[in-house]
């Protein structure tokens, strides 16, 4: 299931003939149409937004989904996209940014990788994946929730993505490219900044340690691991 959302008819109608090859179970909802409402009624696995404004005017729909349909992809289809908008949209949690005019046979193939990795998430989900947990620190994909010491972490679905995957292969050390490929999708190269604002974002919910340490560590020259030994030493002391 795919939804288009655009204010555009013309647009849309093109769009639907393009996407209508990956998935006949297409609908169109007009952008300043309650999107949420609809999205909660049938949980659609990826969202297409047709931006036809500055990225500026959909923030709050971005944010809104990220809070309500975490389990959802969210595509932006840019008309006047740059660098500063592409990154934005990234940043905000959307997993993919295409402008137009666009290729309909690449677009096809991003929305296949985007239902791949939905449809991945949820088999795993659905499999029982037991909740990760270190020392005073727990991860539950089954129920997007993130704990330290207790408390619940408020992260966005990309922080959360990103969290899960670090604590997924503690102490194990991956380069900003390999995260954007695990966590963003193969197509990000060139945008490694995205995962380091992802990281200090993170940080600053997390804080550190009694000790003073980071529970996301760089390793420099290399690139970030799941510290999970300061954790267990917390624990035993």
């Amino acid at each position: 299931m795919i939804l288009i959302v655009s204010d555009n008819r013309q647009r849309s109608a093109q769009l639907l003939m393009c996407i209508k090859r990956v998935s006949e179970d297409c609908d169109i909802v007009c952008a300043s149409a309650g999107v949420i409402q609809r999205c909660l009624q049938k949980r659609y696995p990826v969202v297409l937004i047709d931006a036809s404004l500055p990225l500026s005017e959909h923030v709050e729909l971005i944010r809104q989904l990220q809070l309500n349909l975490p389990d959802s992809a969210i595509i932006l289809m840019a008309h006047n996209g740059c660098d500063a908008e592409r990154i934005m949209g990234l940043e905000l949690g959307a997993q993919d940014y295409i402008e137009y005019p666009f290729n309909p046979a690449e677009v096809q193939a991003r929305i296949r990788v985007q239902l791949r990795r939905v449809e991945h998430r949820l088999q795993q989900d659905n499999n029982g994946q037991k909740p990760i947990r270190i020392g005073s620190f727990s991860i539950d994909n089954s129920y997007h929730r993130a704990e330290l010491d207790g408390k619940c972490l408020p992260l966005t679905a990309k922080e959360f993505s990103l969290l899960h995957f670090l604590a997924s292969h503690p102490d194990q050390v991956f380069s900003r490219e390999q995260l954007l490929t695990c966590v963003w999708g193969y197509h990000y190269g060139g945008f490694e900044h995205t995962v380091a604002s992802h990281v200090n974002r993170l940080r600053s919910k997390l804080g550190k340690t009694a000790a003073g340490v980071n529970l996301v560590e760089t390793v420099w020259g290399v690139g970030y691991k799941f510290n999970s030994a300061c954790l267990l030493l917390a624990q035993s002391a």
